[in-house]
């Protein structure tokens, strides 16, 4: 599953998945190490927290698919 992931996107890494209720859920997570802030346009690699992000796909053999993205937030250092 991870080669699958990978050719999907480069910038995931595969978790898990589980079928649960006939809702296939397949977990990956950003493999950033360090982000581009927004704002100032610096580089940051220190972690403020990390949220899920959660979308449907189609479905797999009758399944309805969910893949869930495991994203960091991150603080800026820059203090200007």
């Amino acid at each position: 599953m991870d080669k699958f992931i990978k050719q999907l996107d480069p910038n995931l890494d595969y978790i898990n998945y589980e079928i649960k209720d006939g809702k296939c859920y397949i977990t990956v997570a950003s493999n950033h190490k360090e982000v581009t802030c927004p704002f100032c346009g610096r580089p940051s690699s220190r972690i403020h927290s990390t949220y899920n992000r959660t979308f449907q796909d189609l479905p797999i053999q009758g399944n309805k698919v969910f893949i869930i993205i495991r994203n960091r937030k991150m603080f800026c250092d820059n203090s200007d």
